[in-house]
């Protein structure tokens, strides 16, 4: 009888062992909606300090009536000529799309595509995510106004990989100015080494993503509703567009623009405050300024743009003075500005995207 009972609780003990754990294979628990809101909302406050504080200790080292002064003796001329600049990257952006809707037999207007552009431009300032979070607006607004969900997606992929690509080359070319010029320090070799590691990730898991048409991302990555939204995105993907060389090359061509005219218009914030810097000095400083603020988690750059922009113009020959006024004007221009405009477009886009679910 006690060897009875025995083998029962032997018996008793295997199933118990064998029963599966209610635990094992439980999706890990993903940040909610509100938590991102939180975390978003916390990053841009403390950009915000960062970027205070900045442009207090700086005034600190100079004089501040003659910052003011410099401010107030800005060239209206070179101020106009900066604004055109920052406007062209909007048409540049609304052109790649343009280009790619007419390969795809789906043109629309370009004044509807450059209310997208702005969408875009400045949700990719707003929200760190690598340049997908404003593809994927213009995406939905694409999709709400009668392109294919398959074109529009491919759209995206189209402009994510020559978006990384430009970005590569201006980044690698700053890099290689830089080094000419004598300055290569070993922060800004590991900052290179950073940055195209952090490109070339982005771009293999946006073509791999693409590839399995979703299916690469992990499935317990799916509770989280923007991933899910992504891998929702990507599932009518068609990558055969990305054999078209000349279609590449001209989309190619067009972002290399936006950051051409980006240091531009830098370059005209320059000459506005009577600071005269050749162009591949300034090209550099707003390349090199622009990655700096990538790398950064905080939203737009806050802070860390404007540190190491003025810290480079001054560091190639201009003022205290001039090269905190230059950035300022310049981060009016193509943040500040934008950001009403931006915010309206971005909420009028979503509220016609829920009203369409």
């Amino acid at each position: 009888m006690i060897k009875i009972d025995h083998m029962t609780q032997s018996a008793e003990g295997a199933e118990l062992s064998r029963a599966p754990d209610p635990d094992l294979g439980r999706a890990p628990a993903q940040p909610s909606e509100e938590t991102v809101t939180i975390v978003t909302v916390a990053g841009w406050i403390f950009g915000l300090f960062l970027l205070g504080g900045i442009v207090i200790f700086v005034l600190h080292l100079t004089d501040f009536q003659l910052f003011m002064a410099t401010i107030r003796a800005a060239n209206p001329i070179w101020l106009a000529a900066a604004v055109v600049c920052q406007i062209s990257t909007y048409f540049c952006a609304s052109l790649i799309w343009w280009c790619i809707l007419r390969h795809s037999g789906a043109p629309l207007k370009i004044l509807a595509l450059l209310r997208l552009a702005l969408v875009e431009l400045f949700a990719n300032q707003a929200l760190p995510t690598g340049g997908l979070s404003g593809s994927i607006m213009v995406v939905r607004g694409l999709s709400r106004r009668g392109v294919a969900a398959s074109t529009a997606t491919t759209a995206l992929l189209v402009t994510a990989l020559s978006y990384y690509s430009a970005y590569l080359i201006v980044g690698m070319l700053a890099f290689v100015l830089l080094w000419y010029m004598g300055d290569f320090s070993s922060a800004w070799v590991s900052m290179s080494v950073i940055f195209v590691v952090i490109i070339i990730v982005l771009a293999v898991a946006v073509v791999m993503i693409t590839r399995s048409h979703g299916r690469f991302i992990p499935g317990f990555a799916h509770a989280w509703k923007p991933v899910a939204r992504l891998a929702n995105v990507f599932a009518n993907v068609k990558t055969d567009i990305l054999h078209d060389i000349s279609l590449m090359f001209e989309v190619l061509a067009l972002q290399s623009a936006i950051f051409l005219l980006d240091a531009a218009t830098l370059w005209c914030a320059a000459m506005a405050v009577g600071m005269n810097l050749g162009l591949a000095q300034i090209f550099v400083s707003s390349v090199l300024s622009s990655i700096v603020a990538t790398l950064s988690p905080v939203p737009m750059g806050l802070g860390t743009f404007e540190a190491t922009c003025t810290g480079m113009l001054h560091f190639f020959g201009g003022s205290v003075e001039q090269s905190l006024a230059a950035t300022l004007i310049f981060r009016a221009l193509t943040l500040w500005l934008p950001m009403l405009p931006g915010v309206w477009l971005i909420r009028r886009e979503t509220k016609a995207h829920l009203a369409n679910q």
